[in-house]
């Protein structure tokens, strides 16, 4: 064989080698979930039912469970949570405790919902269940997944260090790395951080560990873009994918990528992780507990018995004042006169959600007013039957969502307010 000839048979070896190593490593997108769920056989589905899943999300997680739930009431075969059970530490104020040391032992797929803020609390928390006694679940756990519905690229540094140092560490364990989901095209600028923080993961781990690609799931493979297909959605706040079809979507590539992992061959990913002392990529300020803002969250939280729950995981802060506050899904059953220290706030969310056993909320006080700077308010899926009229003054929203409360009694000024800001919202309320 003459030299060229050899320098193309190595090429061509290298280049066969490249392609079974991207087959080794599984990838699931949309594309793959229509076309290939179908490939999931009975055999299959007793396989995955028979693996531990250790599973963190925020909400984007309950919108899987129903999807998981829906395949099953159309086809047994596809029943997956017959062994499952879910924890709030989120509402425990970061407390893992409340996740039982022997849940195992009791059930295959644990489900937690993890701190909301900041986003990569939620890595340090499957780090600790992983690592730390009592737990130790890297000795028992055959998966491991965390979902964001929203991330900042500035998280990836910190999700890859931790994520690949944990795979190094238990190599036993299906490490299924997952992109950042997306929400509906009004909330543009969301979706574009989730975008760059996905194409950070695409290029360290496509090809070389199993990637779960939620983005691409909710988009349709970007065919509406960076944002969700509207068809998957009738959530008013344009956050949750929570219409069936696209939550099926999310559950037929969540099996899809299980099943794929379990198949697979080898476990290696992209490269070496970060030094140990590097520390998190996000720079989060530190939040002074004595300020009137930190004491007026405090406040707001003890009104309604979360005690447990800390202020700065609910609280971004910026030149030392809180600009977000992420009080959504989480049991406050009144917004009580404190809100009105929040001067800065830009950010508000208390939406609710009905299938969550937590209060909704009933009551804002008129002292919201003095938010004067908020921009994004979404206070949807409530028991709101009417707003204080100071709520009016709040002229400089971008996003407002009022749908899925009660709200029959407003004052004129008020429903002329919602109607500037949200009028669709106002019309679709419950009896």
């Amino acid at each position: 064989m003459t030299a060229p000839h050899r320098a193309c048979a190595a090429l061509l070896l290298l280049a066969c080698a490249a392609t079974l190593a991207r087959a080794q490593a599984p990838y699931v997108d949309s594309k793959a979930a229509k076309e290939r769920f179908a490939e999931i056989t009975a055999a299959d589905m007793d396989l995955l039912r028979s693996k531990k899943i250790l599973f963190a999300s925020r909400s984007f997680g309950l919108n899987l469970h129903n999807g998981l739930t829906s395949l099953a009431q159309k086809d047994k075969r596809y029943a997956f949570l017959v062994s499952y059970e879910r924890f709030d530490v989120f509402k425990a104020g970061g407390d893992l405790n409340v996740i039982p040391a022997d849940i195992f032992k009791k059930v295959n797929f644990v489900h937690f919902l993890a701190t909301y803020w900041p986003h990569t609390q939620r890595v340090d928390e499957m780090d600790a269940l992983l690592r730390k006694a009592p737990h130790e679940f890297g000795k028992q756990a055959d998966a491991v997944i965390i979902y964001y519905h929203t991330a900042l690229p500035a998280a990836f540094d910190h999700y890859a260090q931790k994520m690949d140092a944990l795979q190094a560490d238990f190599p036993k364990v299906k490490f299924i790395y997952v992109t950042a989901g997306f929400m509906a095209d009004s909330r543009a600028k969301e979706n574009e951080a989730s975008h760059e923080f996905s194409e950070k993961v695409r290029a360290r781990y496509q090809g070389k560990a199993p990637l779960y690609d939620l983005a691409k799931i909710l988009s349709d493979d970007f065919r509406v873009g960076h944002a969700y297909c509207p068809e998957y959605s009738k959530d008013p706040a344009g956050v949750h994918p929570n219409l069936e079809a696209g939550q099926e979507m999310m559950a037929k590539g969540f099996l899809l990528i299980l099943r794929d992992a379990f198949r697979q061959t080898g476990g290696a990913v992209a490269g070496p992780a970060r030094p140990a002392g590097s520390g998190p990529a996000v720079q989060s300020e530190p939040l002074n507990e004595s300020s009137i803002d930190a004491r007026a969250v405090r406040a707001i939280l003890d009104a309604n018995g979360l005690k447990a729950k800390t202020v700065a995981s609910v609280s971004v802060v910026k030149n030392g004042r809180i600009v977000e506050l992420y009080l959504q899904e989480g049991g406050i059953a009144e917004l009580p006169d404190q809100i009105g220290s929040l001067t800065a706030l830009k950010v508000l969310h208390l939406y609710g959600d009905r299938n969550l056993p937590h209060p909704l909320l009933k009551k804002i006080s008129p002292f919201i007013a003095r938010c004067s700077e908020l921009e994004d308010l979404l206070l949807n899926q409530n028991d709101l039957t009417t707003l204080p009229a100071e709520i009016a003054r709040l002229t400089k929203l971008k996003s407002l969502s009022l749908a899925d409360n009660r709200l029959t009694d407003l004052p004129p000024a008020v429903r002329t307010w919602a109607q500037r800001f949200d009028p669709k919202g106002l019309e679709q309320q419950r009896k």
